[in-house]
């Protein structure tokens, strides 16, 4: 698992300036993803990270029954036009108390920074607090995610499972109660022992 699993707020990891239209309006449309969908997040998380360790993450996670959560995994795009970003909740626990983390999201390099990650995320946060659930984390770029309303997730008494720094290791109330306290434990396809 690397350091930082947003792309959004990060620089650009290729070149090309977004499609004219949807980016310049905010036009974003966030929405589950569907069967049909499955070959273009692969294709957005390999084309948003150094490595295919993100598509090859969500692709396991995928096969969890225990992790996977169909109805938490967005994508957005353009109104006509296929998705450009993608954003996964997956079932984690803290230490016996069932959250979501918030692992990988990406967004094609051509679109980063036109706001189709933000969107994306916080519709599907929206989704989790709809579907019930209490707490999400995330591990990512601290200047990025306090605007989701993530803060450090030490400060609730949320746990790491490994020493990660206070500033990127977040966790938010999705339903306004306190946090369960615990070590966080995530689904055995991000290898954290």
């Amino acid at each position: 698992m690397s350091s930082t699993h947003d792309n959004d707020g990060a620089p650009a990891t290729g070149s090309g300036a977004p499609r004219a239209g949807a980016a310049a309006h905010g036009a974003w449309h966030p929405r589950p993803e569907t069967a049909e969908d499955v070959p273009v997040v692969r294709r957005i998380n390999l084309a948003a990270f150094e490595t295919a360790g993100e598509a090859d993450l969500v692709d396991a996670l995928r096969r969890d029954p225990a992790a996977w959560l169909p109805q938490l995994s967005y994508v957005a795009g353009p109104p006509d036009g296929a998705p450009v970003a993608h954003a996964l909740l997956t079932r984690c626990h803290i230490d016996d108390v069932p959250a979501v983390a918030l692992a990988p999201c990406a967004v094609l390099p051509g679109y980063q920074k036109c706001g189709a990650g933000s969107t994306v995320i916080s519709a599907l946060l929206e989704a989790a607090r709809e579907a019930g659930e209490r707490t999400a984390i995330v591990l990512g770029h601290p200047p990025y995610y306090p605007r989701f309303g993530f803060t450090p997730a030490t400060g609730f008494g949320i746990l790491p499972p490994q020493p990660w720094p206070d500033e990127a290791f977040l966790a938010l109330s999705l339903d306004g109660s306190p946090p369960p306290r615990g070590t966080v434990r995530y689904a055995a396809a991000f290898g954290i022992a």
